[in-house]
């Protein structure tokens, strides 16, 4: 049996999804057009009120909801600066799948650093051709916002170089110093996209793995299990994984992957190196 899936975007991301899911015998991904805006937006308007997972879920489900389907899909990003380098930005992307009679949900996750992330405050003067390199336009799409009336106002997905030089100017001389920053839309940010299908393919591989006890779909990785001893002092750290807790979304089975990490130096010990 074949099983229709929803896609709640509006963000053009059933191009990224398709590849992967066309090697799914078994589901079918259909277009649930709704506004996903109303759930946060990257550039700020509407706040995401929610954890990207319960985000992602709610998109899923109204998808469903609208299509009258048992299953939805939805996808969530997060773009912010990396926090082991906060210099660095990193793209973290959320593909979530649910089915409603059966009250499961399943994900994936992928983190990427390949993602054009760029703000800059455009002044008067402003090397206008270098900035639209730095941007990756017209690869990429921008947005511009700038405070009127008390009121921000931002203008989306500009990425025509002559007409984009045309708004900056005309902003200029009407006294603003606009934001452009990248637009992290879906069709607007081609490495996003990128970011997207590598999920997709992860999410695609966890769906076509089953429980070894009852046979539902997305077994897969759920937490990991932390403790290895230092090889100095022989003081357990807590903080690092020994092993993958493999899991199923329906029944309590799980199964634990070790992941060869049986000991660790002292410079990695607190203890150690209190």
């Amino acid at each position: 049996m074949k099983h229709k899936v929803a896609l709640a975007t509006k963000h053009g991301k059933l191009d990224q999804l398709l590849p992967a899911f066309e090697l799914l015998e078994n589901f079918e991904l259909v277009l649930a057009e709704i506004d996903t805006d109303v759930f946060g937006t990257f550039s700020g308007e509407t706040p995401r009120l929610s954890s990207p997972l319960e985000t992602a879920i709610a998109k899923a489900k109204a998808g469903a909801a609208k299509l009258g389907l048992d299953y939805g899909i939805a996808s969530e990003g997060t773009i912010a600066p990396n926090p082991a380098i906060p210099w660095a930005t990193i793209d973290h992307e959320l593909l979530v799948l649910i089915c409603l009679s059966r009250d499961i949900t399943i994900y994936e996750t992928h983190q990427s650093a390949n993602i054009v992330a760029k703000s800059e405050t455009l002044s008067p003067g402003s090397d206008l051709d270098a900035i639209f390199k730095v941007f990756d336009l017209p690869n990429h799409a921008v947005n511009l916002s700038y405070s009127k009336q008390s009121a921000l106002s931002i203008e989306k997905g500009l990425r025509d170089l002559d007409q984009l030089r045309s708004r900056i100017e005309s902003l200029w001389s009407e006294g603003y110093q606009p934001l452009m920053e990248s637009d992290f839309r879906a069709m607007s940010s081609p490495s996003r996209q990128a970011n997207i299908q590598a999920c997709a393919a992860k999410l695609v591989a966890r769906i076509a793995a089953e429980c070894p006890s009852c046979n539902e779909i997305g077994f897969g990785k759920i937490s990991y299990e932390f403790g290895v001893t230092c090889v100095g002092c022989g003081e357990v750290n807590s903080r690092i994984a020994k092993s993958e807790k493999l899991g199923c979304v329906a029944c309590d089975f799980f199964e634990l992957r070790d992941l060869g990490i049986t000991s660790i130096d002292p410079s990695r010990c607190d203890g150690c190196n209190p």
